[in-house]
């Protein structure tokens, strides 16, 4: 298990990540991965409640039902945290099935937040909002290129910034996951193209899958609303 804290304008968050290493099925292994991570949470001196948004790597789809389940019954419908789900070719250590890297504020006390859902309700919310910060789902886009589903990854974001009063200018890191590595070049470009005025922090991680099979990438937005 690893933590790691950082500010975003003055608020503390941390991240935590757990794996389901030791459990004899996948169903099992999404249960002890959320247990550690609440364990690691608590060590953080965070909460569960105060996640505002989970990235759960899987290894092979089958292991997507079992975790849809235990998701479901981990957090209330009123309580989902933001959500990514990226299929990886090996989790570390050997046996581990799954894995979870979840963000929360760094306070032992509950923190209010708010699910930004969608009409009507999916499994998964668009984003989680607290105070002014706001944890975007990670998203896949339309096309037949890196670079175009990327174009509608950002605009897919911008709509849900606009639906909180925010925009792309708000926008402080992005995280994609991307099929094809060698692509990284055009994706950034696109977002270098999109973000003109002022470039948010951006990384980019492997994936071997997304939930669609037609998605050669997905990325998650993290903002401050009213930054700029």
């Amino acid at each position: 298990m690893h933590s790691r804290f950082f500010e975003l304008n003055g608020k503390r968050f941390v991240t935590v990540s757990a794996n389901g290493a030791g459990g004899r099925n996948a169903k099992e292994q999404g249960e002890l991965t959320l247990a550690r991570l609440r364990d690691g949470l608590d060590g953080a001196k965070s909460r569960f409640e105060n996640l505002l948004r989970i990235t759960v790597y899987m290894k092979g789809r089958e292991v997507a039902d079992p975790m849809r389940q235990v998701r479901g019954q981990a957090f209330r419908s009123d309580a989902r945290p933001a959500s990514s789900s990226i299929f990886v070719e090996r989790l570390q250590p050997e046996g581990a099935l799954v894995e979870i890297e979840g963000t929360a504020l760094a306070s032992d006390r509950q923190v209010s937040k708010r699910a930004i859902e969608f009409s009507p309700p999916r499994p998964y919310i668009k984003a989680m909002v607290a105070e002014r910060y706001a944890f975007l789902s990670g998203t896949g886009g339309e096309g037949q290129t890196e670079a175009e589903q990327a174009k509608s990854c950002f605009k897919t974001m911008d709509a849900y910034l606009k639906e909180l009063g925010g925009s792309l200018l708000d926008v402080c890191h992005i995280a994609v996951y991307l099929k094809r590595m060698e692509a990284m070049e055009d994706v950034s470009r696109e977002v270098h193209r999109v973000f003109t005025k002022s470039q948010p922090c951006w990384e980019v991680t492997p994936a071997a899958g997304f939930a669609r099979e037609d998605m050669l990438l997905e990325i998650e937005g993290t903002a401050v609303l009213g930054l700029r």
